[in-house]
């Protein structure tokens, strides 16, 4: 797998590891191992410890409207710059600004 750009982290489960792209040891200890079995419940755990690690501007890639539900209730709680939501697949695609201020 390649290196993503200065400045970007790519933060995925397999099972109950956490995996990081690029690798660092900056993944709290809270998140090991990554319990809920949820994928939108994981997705925005991981999101709040994004954010206190000091990421300001994330991007959730789903296809579950849970996500986008869940997303719209915790971002005024996540104090984020920008969250964007890419949802769906194929020609139903899009990405979804959720205001954050």
């Amino acid at each position: 797998m390649q290196n993503l750009a200065d400045g970007k982290q790519l933060v995925t489960t397999l099972g109950d590891v956490v995996l990081c792209n690029p690798p660092d040891g900056r993944i709290n200890a809270f998140l090991i191992p990554c319990a809920p079995e949820e994928a939108d419940t994981r997705m925005l755990l991981h999101t709040a410890d994004a954010v206190t690690q000091g990421c300001k501007k994330i991007v959730l890639r789903t296809v579950y409207t849970e996500v986008v539900v869940l997303s719209v209730v915790a971002v005024p709680r996540l104090h984020l710059e920008h969250l964007w939501l890419a949802f769906g697949t194929d020609q139903y695609f899009k990405y979804i600004y959720l205001l954050t201020k």
